[in-house]
């Protein structure tokens, strides 16, 4: 028979899981593509990457508890191991909508986003998973031990003691790696693919069978043939600044810019380029805006164009903004 205590942590536990059903239902049901919606749903989807620090950290801090808590002298940590892990999987959730909020509003699509995505509502669940998990666990060795046993923990009898860890044990790692391969997917679409292991000493990508990472492409060289304002000076601004979010992987607004037919086609709103015409290019617009403008571009921040490089895209579009225009006549 369940005692009173149980039942607002039997209410808690299925309220999470049907949270996690629901958002798991909702990404599915309504994925990325590519068109932006409300301002509102924008504003509030721009908060996860605020929100998603909290579960990150928590759920980081319960493997550090439940060993602590293992030796005697620290028993007491892990008393709140559980209400920890259950404060990540309520802010796992809150942090996954929020990104699917984002992703879903703010015009985001591509495999990149979509697995990012997916690993975090997946990351969600197996958090909730595992915090039901020790809850019963937990419940069921403080009935099998007279209400807590010797210590408090409720974990001394070999059943639930052999459940814990070899139950609820996996569950957590799994939970922790999946926090770090999810947290690396959102580096790559947040910084650019490879973020997080492009500077990894070589020693431990070998032991971690990783392949090198392909060399930095070179600055152009001269060639014996006329060479091409686009191929020449365009593509490298492009590549160092707006191909991170315009590219097979992440899409933002459907615009990509890995090619010149693709820069050319334009966005889900029309052409971001119009030939002989600079001030009409949405393009030109956007890399002109202050940094603090939501519209501005790169939206990061980071390696924003000078002025000079701003008038090299205007002389260009004025020209027609050709692929074969030789880049002798730049003036």
């Amino acid at each position: 028979m369940s005692s009173a205590p149980e039942k607002p942590r039997n209410r808690l536990a299925w309220l999470a899981l049907f949270l996690a059903v629901l958002l798991a239902a909702i990404a599915l049901g309504r994925r990325p593509d590519g068109v932006e919606r409300g301002d509102l749903a924008q504003f509030l989807g721009r908060f996860h990457s605020l929100l998603v620090h909290l579960p990150i950290a928590l759920l980081a801090i319960v493997p550090l508890l439940e060993i602590g808590g293992s030796f005697r002298r620290w028993g007491h940590l892990r008393a709140s191991a559980g209400f920890v892990l259950w404060l990540a999987a309520f802010g796992g959730l809150l942090a996954a909508f929020d990104g699917w909020l984002l992703a879903r509003s703010g015009g985001y699509q591509g495999g990149l986003v979509s697995r990012h995505m997916w690993c975090g509502v997946g990351l969600a669940g197996l958090t909730v998973v595992a915090a039901a998990a020790r809850s019963r666990i937990v419940r069921r060795g403080r009935a099998a031990e007279g209400e807590g046993g010797p210590g408090g923990t409720g974990l001394r009898g070999l059943p639930s003691l052999a459940c814990f860890y070899f139950l609820y044990g996996p569950l957590l790692i799994a939970a922790v790696a999946l926090m770090a391969w999810t947290g690396h997917l959102g580096g790559d679409i947040t910084h650019g693919d490879g973020y997080l292991t492009e500077l990894m000493p070589g020693r431990l990508r070998s032991l971690l069978h990783m392949a090198a990472p392909p060399p930095k492409a070179p600055p152009p060289a001269p060639t014996p043939g006329p060479a091409t304002v686009y191929a020449a000076r365009i593509v490298p601004l492009l590549q160092r600044s707006c191909i991170s979010c315009h590219n097979p992987k992440k899409s933002k607004a459907g615009l990509r810019m890995d090619s010149y037919d693709l820069l050319m086609r334009g966005s889900q709103d029309g052409p971001v380029i119009i030939r002989w015409d600079p001030a009409r290019s949405e393009l030109v617009r956007r890399i002109t805006l202050p940094p603090s403008d939501d519209d501005a571009m790169p939206s990061n921040g980071r390696n924003r164009f000078s002025p000079a490089e701003v008038k090299l895209f205007e002389q260009w579009i004025a020209a027609g903004a050709s692929s074969a225009q030789p880049l002798s006549t730049l003036p």
